[in-house]
């Protein structure tokens, strides 16, 4: 939900703003930009939450003992406390690098969908 909701804001915003400014015009190239742009934003929101995911479910909980994390929030507190701010974004080379291009074919096919069907 926080991918898709980051993509779609975060696409339309971005490619409003170079269709705006000039930048370029309304093709291809600002497709792809606004598109790797969405993916960026997109990892940039998820990772985190990705993190915390992952550290709650793979946590080692031993028989008579108190669990590592007690929910997400106490995960990402102690994360934060321990490793600091930027630990919520371990991995996210791997996330970029599958966002981005996911998120530029996603974006560009809706585009040439949306003026295909435009022009019947």
């Amino acid at each position: 939900m926080i991918v898709t909701t980051s993509q779609l804001a975060s696409y339309d915003q971005v490619k409003e703003m170079i269709l705006e400014r000039g930048v370029m015009g309304d093709g291809i190239g600002t497709h792809v930009t606004a598109s790797f742009a969405a993916g960026f934003v997109a990892a940039v929101t998820s990772n985190p939450i990705d993190v915390i995911k992952t550290r709650v479910m793979n946590m080692n909980v031993e028989p008579g003992a108190a669990a590592p994390y007690s929910g997400a929030l106490n995960c990402a507190v102690k994360t934060v406390r321990a490793e600091g701010v930027m630990a919520l974004y371990k991995g996210f080379i791997p996330t970029i690098s599958r966002q981005g291009p996911f998120t530029v074919v996603l974006f560009v096919t809706l585009e040439q969908v949306r003026k295909l069907l435009k022009d019947l």
